[in-house]
């Protein structure tokens, strides 16, 4: 509050709040020729190309967020030779984009989450691959801002020139003005064995592995967070036989890490998402599998603080008015990930033999278009399906590539066409099935998740000034952990999760007494998230 004007029963809190200075999705693209590393045979012609992100750089200049990273690409082709036609090899991209954001400063924090990733590629010559990876990213730029609001009101205020108390009146609201945040990763090993399924022959030879994570449950205790898992796999191999057929075979191997967490307790809401690292394939025998998969494990964990605002002072006396600040607040509405099917109908074209057998399919989600409907979020995008098979009895390979398009529908109540969403769209699973000598019908498992998230201003009060020359009966000054770092000599620190006067104090290079003294705190136990502490 200002010098020439202290009510009694007005309280201040110092909260620390993340002002959303952009928000904006845009597109990068990483470009570049891989070569078939020896003894890798030539290539006739390309399968599949997948693609991975990992962001390793993000920084900001004036009006530009500068994102780098790493794009690891997969490709599978059928070879020239004719004994084992079907092969893979990996790669590397550099990833570097400029995403132009105006008004935003270097301090600033920049925020990049990869939303889809979109690979193409061509045959330049036998042993040559141009590749092109489409990335899409959504840039958030946050200010740490630390403002002081009024928590508390008097129900009366006494004027010196007024026989009667005045009432104010208060207009209050509940909002998250802060939330706070937990990371961590842990990684490790997920081993197991597949067997080869009766229907099918045994193997003489790996050709490659795929493998997904996925995460079954999340369970949060104190000081850490427990994540099981599974590791889908697809094998690619070669048959015993003489002519070398292409098979195909699906596992899964379970997995469970233990992310460590200080100050994360029972109750909070934790996120986990697995990446695999690596994985390789060894032969027991003719019928058995060994999986072994790196698994990385990255968990959030974060707490949504709901502080009630006074947002508006009425009834106030004539020689006192409200001090206003306008909050930025992004409020969530809802997040939701849901598994939906795509069903469609794939003609081979007459260019190439009929359908033998179908060895296996692959799949890639595009999404174009991302809406936001009354109590619902509309993702559309297009499928870039690929179907893998031979034609009999030759065991030939051949593939044949198209693209479909889909519309995934998640529900989120109280999304309104005015709010912001975003969304993602993987490939959990495809399966192929030959209906006639030219016709497959190919079912794509998608998982879904959207958020809708609206931006808010809201009026908060902050102080209440005197104007004219009314005097306010005086009150006890402001406690020393409401003061500026210029007015008690010390700094401010916010209570985040985790802290204990403590760590506080080494941090600082201080005590926990000099703390508890400068801040006249009754148990040095309890100190709440949010709280503002004077370091002396």
């Amino acid at each position: 509050m200002s010098e020439d004007c202290v009510i009694s029963g007005v309280h201040h809190k110092k909260v620390k709040v993340e002002v959303i200075v952009a928000d904006v999705s845009a597109s990068i693209v990483a470009s570049g020729r891989l070569t078939v590393p020896p003894p890798k045979p030539d290539i006739a012609s390309i399968l599949d190309t997948g693609a991975k992100v990992a962001i390793t750089r993000v920084s900001v200049v004036s009006g530009t967020v500068v994102i780098q990273g790493d794009v690891t690409v997969d490709i599978t082709y059928v070879s020239t030779e004719p004994s084992q036609p079907v092969h893979f090899f990996e790669g590397t991209l550099s990833l570097f984009g400029n995403v132009n954001v105006p008004g935003i400063l270097p301090g600033m924090t920049p925020e990049v989450a990869v939303t889809s990733v979109y690979a193409t590629s061509h045959l330049v010559d036998p042993r040559t691959v141009e590749v092109n990876v489409l990335v899409t990213v959504r840039v958030k730029v946050l200010r740490e801002q630390v403002l002081p609001i009024v928590t508390e009101v008097p129900k009366t205020i006494i004027v010196p020139t007024v026989s009667v108390p005045v009432v104010p009146v208060v207009k209050r609201r509940v909002v998250t003005v802060e939330r706070a945040v937990l990371q961590g990763e842990a990684q490790t090993v997920a081993v197991g064995t597949i067997s080869i399924p009766p229907d099918k022959p045994g193997l003489s030879g790996i050709i490659r592995t795929s493998a997904a994570g996925s995460v079954t449950r999340t369970k949060v205790l104190r000081g850490k967070v427990v994540v099981d898992g599974v590791v889908s796999t697809r094998t690619l191999y070669v048959g015993l036989s003489p002519a070398q057929p292409v098979f195909s075979v699906d596992g899964a191997v379970t997995f469970s890490v233990i992310v460590d967490l200080p100050g994360v307790e029972t109750g909070m809401f934790a996120f986990a998402a697995v990446q695999i690292e690596a994985v390789d394939t060894t032969i027991v025998d003719s019928r058995t599998l060994r999986v072994r998969a790196v698994v990385k494990v990255s968990v959030v964990v974060t707490v949504e603080k709901e502080l009630p605002l006074v947002t508006g002072i009425e009834a106030l006396p004539p020689t006192l008015v409200p001090v206003t600040q306008d909050f930025l607040v992004e409020e969530i509405i809802g997040q939701v990930q849901d598994d939906s099917t795509v069903t469609v109908q794939v003609i081979i074209p007459a260019t190439l033999p009929g359908i033998g057998r179908v060895i296996q399919s692959f799949a890639q989600a595009r999404i174009a278009k991302t809406l936001v409907l009354d109590g619902a979020i509309i993702v559309q995008g297009t499928l870039r399906i690929t179907i893998l098979f031979s034609e009999l009895p030759s065991q030939r390979v051949f593939a044949h590539v198209e693209t479909v398009p889909f519309s995934v529908t998640l529900r989120i109540p109280g999304a309104v066409p005015a709010f912001f969403g975003t969304a993602e769209v993987s490939v959990v699973r495809v399966e192929a099935v030959p209906v006639e000598l030219r016709t497959v019908n190919v079912r794509a498992t998608l998982r879904g998740w959207g958020m809708v998230t609206r931006i808010d201003t809201v009026p908060t009060v902050v102080d209440i000034c005197s104007q004219g020359t009314g005097q306010v009966q005086p009150g006890p000054p402001v406690s020393s952990s409401t003061q500026s770092p210029s007015s008690s000599g010390g700094r401010i620190h916010v209570v985040q999760i985790g802290d204990t006067l403590f760590r506080i104090a080494q941090r600082y290079g201080t005590t926990v007494n000099a703390i508890v003294q400068a801040n006249n705190i009754q148990d040095p136990d309890q100190i709440a998230v949010g709280d503002t502490l004077v370091i002396p």
